[in-house]
């Protein structure tokens, strides 16, 4: 097993090694269908079998490994449906939540002018650190880039369970983005469209910005044949 870049932000044992675990399984360094195993695991992570349990079973929840009955843990193969179905769970909740935002920011524009410029100074430094990563040909921190970016637009929907919600659907498509990042090229269209997303939420343009995240969240369902005949051992049905 390759080395674990080890997790520690607060929480308990259990907690740090599922972040440790969660974070390895999503940007592919346990890669679909590796088995891994506790006593090795406890070894390198220096701890007892018990909070790796808590954090097998947190993993299990979001069915990103399979507990295989005398064998060990394997992480899960990338499941068709499953991408599928949190693809289209995604999009709905982050549908809504743009649309909460570009309301809002309608509102702040009048009353909130030292907020919205906070904000989107943030969201402009996010862009650019995109393009930094694109230029460097990094798609790990693309990546990251790109969810903070997101992440920033539904944190103001002020919607925590919708906020934890569309986290659990990531886990489930961002390994399928992160080999679509390596291998099709998409970060500079992605930058773009991210550009352009930001353009129609400051003029409050929300049929625009509707229209805009459909078009970027679809990418996924419309490339995926290309990966699966790339990797087609990390798929399942």
């Amino acid at each position: 097993m390759k080395q674990l870049l080890w997790k520690s932000s607060g929480g308990t044992l259990g907690e740090q090694a599922y972040e440790t675990l969660r974070e390895e399984i999503v940007y592919l360094k346990l890669e679909p269908g590796q088995m891994i195993y506790e006593s090795e695991l406890a070894a390198k992570l220096g701890m007892s079998r018990t909070p790796l349990r808590e954090a097998f079973r947190l993993l299990q929840s979001e069915e990103l490994i399979e507990v295989k009955p005398q064998k060990g843990v394997q992480v899960a193969l990338i499941s068709e449906q499953k991408v599928e179905e949190s693809r289209v769970v995604r999009e709905s909740l982050e549908i809504t939540a743009f649309r909460q935002v570009v309301r809002q920011w309608s509102r702040l524009d009048k009353t909130g002018k030292e907020k919205l410029s906070l904000l989107l100074n943030r969201l402009e430094r996010l862009l650019e650190d995109q393009r930094m990563a694109e230029k460097a040909a990094d798609p790990e921190r693309f990546l990251q880039a790109d969810e903070t970016f997101h992440h920033l637009f539904l944190e103001q929907s002020m919607n925590r369970t919708l906020m934890k919600i569309v986290l659990q659907m990531r886990g489930q498509l961002n390994r399928l983005r992160l080999l679509m990042l390596r291998e099709l090229d998409q970060m500079p269209g992605l930058t773009v469209e991210h550009e352009q997303l930001l353009q129609a939420v400051v003029r409050c343009d929300e049929p625009l910005v509707v229209r805009l995240l459909e078009n970027h969240l679809r990418k996924l369902h419309d490339e995926l044949p290309k990966i699966r005949e790339k990797f087609p051992h990390y798929f399942t049905n």
